[in-house]
């Protein structure tokens, strides 16, 4: 993993884009499975309002070249589509399983730091703070002291 997304924030975006890439492409495939939102015979009603033997002869089976032409092909379309958004779906759950091994391995080699407290924080620069002091107060002894 690239020590720059190591970090909290950089996690929690790759957490959040792939929870929204699998929402998007789950709405996108329910859309597409919902009806159609043109057809033919409203477009025939729309476009020939005058002529209502037109859409009648539409609407009983004759002109069946013009209403199977249409929706085999938006059949087709919506196929391709939903196979598109499963793929994007499968590759986010890819996606994620790496997220997951790649906490795990962080988790596990100490590089994520699951329990830190803030106030262990302060009581560790206490502590450097201490060893600090007492190491500048052997040097400052100089060699002397540990000669004997």
């Amino acid at each position: 993993m690239d020590p720059k997304h190591r970090n909290a924030a950089a996690l929690h975006k790759r957490a959040d884009d792939l929870i929204r890439l699998f929402l998007q492409n789950y709405q996108s495939i329910l859309q597409r499975i919902g009806p159609s939102s043109t057809s033919i015979t409203s477009n025939n009603d729309t476009n020939n309002n005058n002529n209502d033997e037109d859409s009648s002869k539409v609407r009983q089976g004759q002109g069946e070249e013009t209403q199977r032409q249409t929706p085999y092909s938006e059949i087709a379309y919506r196929e391709l589509s939903i196979k598109e958004d499963t793929m994007n779906i499968i590759k986010a759950a890819q996606s994620s399983s790496t997220l997951i091994r790649d906490l795990q391995e962080l988790w596990l080699f100490g590089s994520l730091d699951t329990v830190a407290d803030p106030a262990d924080l302060i009581e560790e620069r206490e502590m450097a703070i201490q060893i600090a002091d007492v190491i500048a107060g052997l040097a400052r002894r100089g060699p002397s002291f540990f000669s004997d």
